[in-house]
């Protein structure tokens, strides 16, 4: 630490940001020579302030200014910046923050030590939470991408409702569930709630779905939770951005915040580097006991399909889901489609394909070899990874664009694989 501050460079302006904090906390300030003028910017979990401050003194002992920019009382309440996801939202008021969840419930975060509002209704959580259950596998896939910022935070996680239902491709997840490190609690759709109940949980993370009875016998419990139910936001970008839901029950809305940016930057060049391509004709559906089940034209897939320039076969349907043409449509509209991706990893090579859906025998995608299905980590990785989702798709819609490119999420089909 040297003896002289020029108004210019940065360390003087750290230098001067730890004396604010210095007088914000009432302590002694050790000395400081030479008189200097500097101006620092603060920022504050609510906003950013421009402060000039003069140093004349070369020895401060005893502090009794009042900084107001950091008093809570002066601040207005702030909403979190939500760009794309429908179905939360965060407000930041004097040294708390009120979260509506999916379900429209109010959630009070307190910081640990903290006294709750008095004022204001909704369930309190104390943060950031120490001990986590979670219910799904996209709920872990936001915690794994908060990693790359906090390395320890599945150290947090008690239990997940997993009941042995799939694989999972987090491998240190796949371990702590082997350890018994983290419990396994079940199977989502039917959790064992006496378990979870002597695990002590700061906050239970759930998704919810029509005639759901969870939330009701989680309030008769008295388990603390939140509803998470990304997966009916209807754009790729909205479902990843409920990392920030997830993130302030840690206090890491800064962290998830540069994450959810960096993710939308890679999309948004992945745009632009297939505008002006001639729009490629998809078709994306599944078929389960003979019935089709087709992404309907305002859901996630067709979102994201649209802004790399795409023409999706049902464009003209308005479900946020899937919509169930008859397998006589199906084969009209897809008999021009450059790619068809069958929404599942159940089928293997074309010739299943053909079994459940013969009229595409003669479909331009079948006859090209431009025939996909889901890899079995789609619904993890390709979650966590939804910048790394797009590039895979824009690369199967764009293959001159994207030479010698291996997607990672959808797997193309060969004849007799």
């Amino acid at each position: 630490m040297t003896n002289s501050i020029q108004p210019v460079k940065k360390p003087a302006i750290l230098a001067v940001f730890g004396l604010i904090i210095g007088l914000v906390l009432g302590l002694a300030i050790g000395p400081l020579v030479q008189q200097a003028e500097t101006t620092t910017v603060v920022t504050t979990a609510y906003q950013t302030v421009e402060r000039t401050t003069t140093l004349t003194e070369t020895r401060v002992t005893t502090i009794t200014e009042t900084v107001e920019i950091l008093e809570k009382r002066q601040l207005p309440p702030l909403k979190l910046e939500i760009k794309y996801a429908k179905l939360f939202d965060v407000t930041f008021y004097d040294g708390y923050k009120v979260v509506r969840d999916a379900l429209n419930r109010t959630l009070i975060l307190v910081p640990r030590g903290a006294e709750p509002p008095q004022d204001v209704e909704g369930v309190v959580i104390y943060t950031p939470v120490e001990r986590v259950v979670l219910l799904s596998a996209t709920h872990v896939a936001l915690l794994e991408r908060l990693k790359e910022l906090k390395p320890d935070i599945l150290g947090s996680v008690v239990g997940i409702a997993w009941g042995g239902s799939y694989e999972w491709y987090f491998q240190d997840v796949k371990k702590a569930l082997e350890e018994g490190s983290i419990k396994d609690v079940g199977a989502a759709w039917s959790p064992n709630l006496e378990e979870i109940v002597a695990l002590k949980p700061d906050l239970m993370v759930i998704y919810t779905f029509p005639g759901d009875t969870l939330p009701g016998k989680l309030d008769e419990l008295g388990i603390p939770y939140v509803v998470d139910n990304e997966w009916l936001e209807n754009h790729p970008l909205g479902r990843f951005e409920w990392i920030k839901f997830i993130a302030t029950f840690y206090d890491l809305d800064y962290e998830a915040a540069q994450i959810f940016a960096n993710v939308e930057e890679t999309v948004k060049e992945l745009r632009e580097l297939v505008s002006g391509s001639a729009a490629p004709r998809v078709a994306w559906f599944s078929v389960y006991k003979g019935t089709v089940y087709a992404s309907g034209g305002r859901s996630y897939v067709v979102v994201a399909l649209k802004e790399l320039g795409a023409d999706y076969i049902f464009s003209d349907t308005t479900a946020t889901g899937s919509v169930t043409p008859t397998m006589e449509e199906l084969v009209s509209r897809a008999a021009d489609a450059d790619v068809i991706v069958y929404a599942s990893d159940i089928i293997a090579s074309i010739e299943d394909l053909l079994k459940e859906v013969p009229g595409l025998a003669d479909s331009k995608a079948v006859k090209e070899g431009r025939v996909y299905i889901f890899s079995k980590t789609y619904w993890q990785l390709g979650f966590a990874y939804t910048e790394e989702w797009y590039r895979d798709l824009a690369a199967i819609l764009y293959p001159e664009l994207f030479p010698d490119y291996e997607p990672q999420f959808f797997i193309r089909l060969a004849s007799g694989g």
